[in-house]
């Protein structure tokens, strides 16, 4: 008998992608995500019902368009039929994760997909993946290693503590390590490879926080370290939340010779550290998935970070959009009183102007990302000063605002002050002209 599947059991299927592209899989990209779609979908399936011992899925959905030729379906396992909503089918190997690929027909001639993911058994590598990069690792830790705090006031929490194989039921151990180390190479490499490192290498172990919810940066251990919540490994791991800490520990660690790390903490860290974490997670998952298969990622696997990194993409032009509804107020600055961060509006408008520039750019995200590395590689003590991260003063609210500003352009050859102070940012061109945003 077909289980029906509840909420709690929600985790064993992810459903199609919150934004549609390519499907995930090929080509990815997150215009659909950012920019007005011209004609909405209206295709829409989810699987029903899973039995996982014997193998056997129930898929639903609906098509507003109401195609009167039947559907065809492609099951992820070779296997294909036709047929309108709802229908079943069963995979032989009862230990896979498939993708079900299903496309309309319209009377038009045109076709509308739509895909959904369906995990039988914990997600697994390819048997003939590459080998993982050196130099850099990334462990889900079986035993406590010694973190060593790489300057005090800061230190190590007494909570945190391992993920024992009970977790490890959707995803194993050694896939998240691999997929995981693959997307800190990616990081790296984004970030030219200029990260302070222990011994030549850039270690980072995954620990288990057991009294929080979701995840956080340690970003100032030797090995860096991430604090992970008791969800983390629940159901399928929500790739693009680890990307995004990650990115904190890449780009707090840079340049290695004077890290931003440290230097603008407090109010004002928020402008630099969220807006470059949203940047590397997505810039890292779009890496991923466009070359799944040099960095040994199943199509499943791809799938599944396309899926996520395109639901966190969502969340980044909703603020974006509340920023502009709101009155476009610039804020670098989080004094603490204030329940929700109010910089979080402005320093998602930053993330979401590159994702526009990088999207319509249509050369990808590395070189773009690379060259903003380069850009705030610069940083420097009269940078630290003028940022101002103890104490605020319009001064140092005009210097966080033209950095991005400055930023952006060096990243994208064009000057894009116009567009920043159209957001009300308060640029000014002498600090532009002193940063020497050349492009």
């Amino acid at each position: 008998m077909l289980v029906k599947l509840f909420p709690l059991l929600s985790a064993l299927v992810l459903a199609a992608p919150l934004c549609h592209g390519s499907g995930g899989t090929s080509e990815f990209n997150y215009s659909d995500c950012l920019f007005e779609q011209t004609e909405p979908r209206t295709l829409q399936v989810q699987v029903a019902a899973i039995d996982r011992e014997s193998g056997r899925v129930e898929c639903n959905g609906v098509d507003g368009a109401r195609p009167q030729e039947p559907f065809t379906w492609y099951w992820g396992d070779g296997q294909q039929s036709v047929g309108f909503f709802p229908q079943k089918h069963a995979y032989e190997d009862r230990r896979g994760s498939y993708v079900i690929r299903v496309t309309a027909h319209y009377s038009d001639g045109n076709t509308g997909t739509a895909e959904v993911s369906v995990r039988l058994g914990p997600l697994t590598l390819p048997p003939d993946r590459p080998p993982l990069p050196g130099g850099v690792s990334v462990a889900v830790a079986s035993y406590l290693p010694g973190l060593r705090p790489a300057r005090p006031p800061y230190g190590v929490s007494p909570d945190l503590t391992v993920f024992d194989d009970s977790f490890f039921q959707a995803c194993t151990r050694e896939t998240a390590e691999y997929v995981l180390t693959q997307a800190a190479a990616v990081e790296l490499d984004l970030a030219n490879n200029d990260v302070r490192k222990t011994g030549g290498r850039f270690e980072q172990v995954l620990l288990r926080d057991p009294t929080s919810r979701g995840m956080r940066s340690v970003w100032y251990t030797d090995p860096v370290c991430l604090a992970v919540g008791d969800d983390g490994f629940k159901g399928d791991p929500e790739w693009s939340s680890f990307l995004h800490e990650m990115g904190h520990n890449v780009t707090l660690n840079s340049p290695a010779k004077f890290c931003w790390g440290f230097k603008v903490d407090g109010p004002a860290n928020a402008i630099y550290s969220e807006t470059m974490a949203q940047i590397f997670q997505h810039a890292a998952a779009y890496e991923l998935v466009n070359n799944r298969q040099k960095h040994g990622i199943s199509r499943k696997l791809a799938f599944d970070i396309a899926r996520s990194a395109r639901s966190s993409m969502a969340v980044v032009r909703r603020a974006y959009e509340h920023y502009l509804r709101d009155g476009r107020r610039f804020c670098s600055w989080n004094d603490g009183t204030a329940k929700a961060d109010p910089a979080f509006d402005t320093f998602m408008t930053v993330a979401y102007k590159f994702f526009e520039h990088a999207e319509k750019g249509g050369g990808g995200y590395r070189q773009p990302v690379q060259r903003l590395m380069a850009f705030l590689q610069r940083f420097n003590p009269e940078w630290e000063k003028r940022y101002g991260a103890r104490e605020n003063s319009p001064q140092a609210e005009r210097f966080r605002a033209t950095l991005w500003a400055a930023a952006l352009s060096y990243a994208f050859r064009m000057d894009l002050r116009p567009e920043f102070r159209d957001l009300r940012f308060p640029i000014d061109d002498g600090i532009f002209r002193q940063l020497k945003a050349i492009y």
